[in-house]
């Protein structure tokens, strides 16, 4: 279970990485994980990363500590980028806190981010060769097994019968693919989505109060073109 979001254009990077932090803190919001202890309970502290583009190419860091305690993180904060990836893990069940099950994963021209939990056996083509242990990476190659992108999401997401959630992030340099599950945690689980003439952020939880959000609609592939930013 995890927090993550995509922003492009003139994007802040400060403000998107105070925003993790306190994502990952768990000091954003009140969902239905820490509706019961209150918030500040339920963590995100197994590992973050950030892809991002640079010189048109994908530029991939991760650490399996905390981000809120990891130094590492301050290097981004002037990064010029127009498009950028970030993940806090909150690790499953069986999963290590291992810098090989940190997102965001990375195929060729591809970067995957997933929050969710598929206790499934997961399939994916034999050529591709996780890394890590996590039901996330299986996520990712079997949807790249699959001949057509879109409906490749739309066929992956569903052949898995997890009603506690499970959104994606896939990314190329051109186009980005968002997908909310329907479950029975939508607060946890939704997507806010903040645009203007300057960029667009999606995210796993609104970020700032000043900006205006909606909730993206689940059981739908959202397309981001990162050459006009629309969904």
């Amino acid at each position: 279970m995890c927090r993550m979001l995509i922003a492009s254009g003139n994007v802040n990077m400060n403000s998107l990485i105070d925003g993790m932090i306190a994502m990952a803190k768990d000091n954003n919001i009140s969902h239905e994980h820490n509706q019961r202890t209150g918030q500040g309970n339920w963590k995100h502290q197994d590992g973050w990363g950030i892809a991002f583009l640079r010189n048109n190419h994908w530029v991939l860091e991760k650490s399996p500590r905390p981000i809120y305690d990891d130094p590492k993180i301050n290097r981004f904060r002037d990064l010029k980028t127009n498009l950028v990836i970030m993940h806090v893990r909150k690790k499953s069940v069986g999963d290590e806190i291992d810098l090989n099950n940190c997102h965001p994963f990375q195929h060729q021209d591809s970067i995957f981010c997933h929050n969710g939990t598929i206790k499934e056996k997961i399939f994916h083509h034999p050529q591709f060769q996780p890394q890590g242990t996590t039901d996330s990476e299986r996520l990712f190659y079997s949807i790249l097994s699959k001949p057509e992108l879109i409906p490749g999401i739309e066929e992956t997401l569903n052949s898995y019968q997890t009603a506690k959630g499970s959104n994606i992030i896939l990314s190329t340099k051109n186009k980005s693919y968002i997908y909310i599950k329907e479950n029975i945690f939508p607060l946890y689980y939704q997507m806010k989505v903040s645009k203007n003439k300057d960029f667009l952020i999606i995210s796993s939880e609104e970020l700032n109060k000043d900006m205006h959000w909606t909730t993206l609609e689940p059981k739908k592939v959202h397309v981001i073109d990162h050459g006009n930013s629309h969904t």
